[in-house]
């Protein structure tokens, strides 16, 4: 359901959300959000990503842009039992490259994080990784 409400801004661009709603939507400390901010519009979309307690990484790659890459990079997460909890792909115009940024639970990891990225850089189709623990 949609709400709208008139809030004004605190001291260095802090935002106080309705108590109700911050509890609907998961706003609590430790929580992580993915905010999507368009300058433009002068808009910011705000979306939950998780609730405290994860192990989160920043997961960007550059790949080949071909069917299957997607499944063989999320075979590989789900095999080191980390969990995809938000992705976005983008094909990387005339270079026949695409980009994938997603964001993984690495809480019930099996192995490390290193041994992730050598068989993220030993897979064929990917051409650049970049893996950077969240705080």
């Amino acid at each position: 359901m949609r709400h709208y409400e008139i809030v004004r801004v605190r001291e260095k661009g802090k935002v106080e959300i309705p108590p109700d709603y911050a509890y609907e939507l998961g706003l609590v400390e430790g929580a992580y959000f993915l905010l999507e901010i368009d300058t433009d519009l002068n808009e910011v979309h705000m979306e939950r990503i998780a609730l405290p307690g994860k192990k989160l990484v920043e997961v960007e790659l550059i790949v080949e842009d071909k069917p299957g890459v997607l499944a063989k990079i999320s075979g590989l997460f789900g095999k080191h039992r980390a969990n995809i909890l938000f992705s976005e792909t983008e094909e990387l115009e005339g270079i026949e490259l695409g980009g994938i940024v997603a964001v993984i639970d690495v809480s019930e990891m099996i192995g490390t994080i290193e041994e992730m990225r050598r068989e993220l850089e030993a897979l064929r189709e990917v051409k650049e990784v970049t893996l950077r623990p969240l705080q």
